[in-house]
């Protein structure tokens, strides 16, 4: 959703600049009217930033939002004033590109600007989640507790994502070293013995012949593999830009054995921890849909959940609406009636996330202890087929 940018007047006649998300210009002019102010003049248009909108993998944001959090928290709870506060990360901070946008912040707040209105005129920095969520702790007065709930929530994302990057590093390197292994022994070691068998003339057994081919076709065709890897470039950078090739590859990763039910927890798991953390601070609900909806990656699975705000606006359930999805666990939809039920819908939530995200922990440490003797007992059948074809050639030269 764009993020469309006035300068408009309060009941004052005070003018400041402020930063509304809506699907249209029409729509942010009325939400605008709706918080009390008179657009005086529209100064443009960005693109809305979501948690977990794709970037480069080379990106680097100007601030690091977690880090950030993790820093200005103990120093609000030590009931320093937000404007010195911000100065102290100021001045700590090494990174003239973070340090420059702590101090734009800072210069807003003395211009009269409100810290919400501040992060969101950043959505390349801070994602909705954020801005909104300091919005209902201005509201509210609590400030300094909505903070300390994004700092757990951004820690408690940011330790999964870290969890799952490390915990692939080392089945990559295993099957980096397996296909390195492979290619070798077609590529060098068979090709050394070809020459042998061919000089002699001899008739070869049937796997060494199958060998063999094996290696003339890996060498021969070296442009095949050239325009794999082209190929292989191809799809990831249309995966990347999204569209159909986007909806197919998240499609068939919901379909992949084992790993579907591991992608399509991750996703929910990061939906349902969003949805319980905005619903707790007393965010609306239909903006808590919205903005809980953009953290997910997989289209297929997003667009299962596109009616929901539809069907909260014509008095239904959030229970209710969300188990229209196909892909909302029907463990988590009964969690969640019982919270309606009792009033707790946000304790709910986060249990449910809770639950998941050790669920997927288990999975992926049982996907690991599988992996390495599946990756051992590949590379020895490999070895052991090509050791066995040389010998059986042997063999039979030996007894002519």
């Amino acid at each position: 959703m764009p993020v469309y940018k006035y300068k408009a007047a309060d009941s004052q006649g005070k003018t400041t600049e402020i930063f509304i998300e809506a699907d249209s210009k029409q729509e942010s002019m009325n939400k605008l009217r709706v918080k009390g102010f008179t657009p005086v003049k529209f100064i443009g248009e960005e693109a809305d930033t979501a948690i977990g909108s794709s970037q480069s993998i080379f990106a680097k944001k100007e601030l690091d939002v977690c880090d950030f959090t993790n820093r200005i928290v103990p120093l609000l709870k030590a009931h320093i004033p937000l404007e010195r506060a911000l100065a102290i990360l100021a001045e700590g901070t090494e990174d003239p590109r973070g340090k420059n946008v702590i101090n734009d912040i800072r210069r807003g707040l003395h211009e009269g600007k409100k810290f919400s209105v501040m992060i969101r005129s950043r959505p390349n920095i801070f994602p909705p989640l954020y801005a909104n969520m300091i919005e209902a702790g201005e509201e509210t007065g609590s400030l300094t507790q909505v903070l300390v709930e994004l700092q757990r929530f951004l820690n408690s994302s940011k330790e999964l994502k870290e969890y799952l990057i490390t915990s692939s590093i080392y089945p990559t390197f295993v099957l980096t070293v397996t296909g390195i292994v492979i290619i070798l022994l077609f590529t060098v070691f068979l090709p050394r013995f070809a020459k042998i068998f061919t000089d002699m003339g001899k008739e070869l057994p049937l796997p060494t012949k199958i060998m063999l081919g094996i290696s003339t076709i890996a060498i021969k065709l070296w442009w095949l593999w050239l325009l794999l890897l082209i190929l292989f470039i191809f799809i990831v950078y249309s995966i990347n830009k999204g569209g159909k090739t986007k909806e197919w590859w998240d499609e068939f990763k919901l379909k992949i054995p084992v790993l579907g039910k591991l992608f399509h927890m991750i996703e929910i798991s990061r939906f349902i921890r969003t949805l319980a953390v905005l619903v707790q601070h007393h965010v609306h609900l239909l903006e808590t849909i919205r903005i809980s909806e953009k953290v997910l990656q997989n289209i297929v699975i997003a667009k299962t959940l596109t009616g929901v705000s539809a069907e909260l606006r014509g008095g239904a359930k959030l229970s209710v609406a969300l188990s229209k999805s196909a892909y909302i666990p029907k463990t988590a939809i009964r969690m969640l009636g019982i919270g309606e039920e009792t009033g707790n819908i946000g304790e709910m939530l986060e249990q449910v996330a809770g639950n998941y995200e050790e669920e997927i922990k288990g999975r992926i440490k049982k996907l690991l202890a599988l992996f390495e003797p599946v990756i051992i007992l590949v590379l020895a059948l490999v070895v052991l087929s090509v050791v066995l074809s040389i010998f059986l050639a042997l063999m039979k030269m030996n007894q002519i």
